[in-house]
């Protein structure tokens, strides 16, 4: 959580909040979060999820640009979690703060049961392929309504700007800088960009009789959608939760069950998948910058200092995260080997 917002959070916001969806603030149960106030409340027999930001992190129309897709999606039959509206007919409530406003937006509280070891296997890697496909496939036909609720591109993240956040003798921004030179010669095209999820992980969708319902589309954003991949391997890979002695064989088993589905719903090329690695190491580097803006890798704990600089290492080395080459992956795949 960004400290300046942890800061201006007070009790009396989440009661506010609640009422204003018709819920006693004694109903509604935290789920946490790390850059939102999460909670869950049952009304009327369906469950739902509020989420609390702050207009330091969203502003309105941003959050409306992320309810109308969701919805769209919705429509388009992706079983995630349709944003519905407040006792006042409102799908953003603006609280306000000491400073700025909290917003509150209500989900339908996705479907299914969390991701454990007990389901981390090949035919769950196949079905979030075959999701992540689907939602890629739908959104070329996706138009917004109004530039004013645009959702921003991939390389407009604000964490990107890593002179605000890190030391100027940090290596990572030099780094940085060549590697999105590099990432945004790509080319754009209907088939290889749009708007996507952007944090499809395991913890970001539910599972129930083999369908998954997705949520938390907060970091929505326009990427290639070969990012957007990389994005899910990246957490696969790394927080994977269960143990694996052998990561070429686990990322091989991984990438071929999820990409064998996605392409059932979704063409990508060759070219494309030869960035994967390129967006893996992206991810990591925004994660090193989102660590350190919000306290959880400093330099002045040892045990935190060590864990910093071994991130550090990765994000500025050129060796891949990931154990695998894509591309070579691909071509069997395709029967192009």
């Amino acid at each position: 959580m960004i400290p300046e917002i942890k800061a201006l959070y007070t009790d009396q916001i989440l009661h506010d909040a609640a009422r204003r969806y018709g819920v006693e603030p004694e109903e509604v149960r935290s789920l946490g979060g790390f850059e939102s106030f999460v909670y869950e409340y049952t009304k009327q027999g369906e469950d739902y999820v509020l989420k609390i930001t702050h207009t330091l992190r969203r502003s309105v129309n941003y959050i409306r640009g992320e309810i109308e897709w969701v919805n769209y999606l919705a429509d388009q039959g992706i079983k995630g979690s349709r944003v519905v509206p407040s006792e006042q007919g409102n799908l953003v409530e603006e609280i306000a703060a000491d400073q700025g406003s909290f917003l509150a937006i209500v989900y339908v509280k996705a479907r299914g049961i969390a991701i454990t070891a007990d389901v981390w296997d090949e035919p769950l890697f196949e079905q979030w392929g075959a999701m992540l496909g689907r939602m890629h496939r739908h959104t070329k036909d996706y138009e917004v309504s109004s530039p004013l609720i645009q959702r921003q591109t991939w390389d407009q993240e604000e964490q990107l700007r890593a002179d605000k956040y890190l030391p100027a003798d940090d290596p990572v921004i030099g780094i940085l800088e060549e590697r999105l030179k590099t990432l945004r010669s790509l080319p754009i095209t209907r088939d290889t960009y749009g708007l996507v999820h952007a944090d499809l992980h395991q913890k970001n969708f539910f599972i129930e009789h083999g369908e998954i319902y997705p949520f938390d589309f907060d970091d929505c954003e326009y990427t290639y959608f070969v990012n957007d991949i990389g994005i899910t391997l990246y957490y696969a890979m790394r927080y994977a939760p269960t143990k694996n002695d052998d990561m070429t064989d686990y990322a091989r088993t991984f990438f071929r069950c999820f990409v064998e589905d996605y392409l059932r719903e979704n063409s990508i090329t060759i070219e494309e998948i030869a960035y994967i690695q390129d967006f893996i190491k992206l991810r990591h580097t925004l994660l090193y910058i989102v660590f350190i803006q919000v306290g959880h890798l400093s330099r002045e704990n040892e045990e935190q200092l060590q864990r910093l600089l071994q991130h550090q290492h990765e994000v500025i080395s050129e060796e891949p995260l990931v154990p695998l080459d894509f591309v070579a992956e691909f071509r069997q795949l395709q029967g192009l080997s």
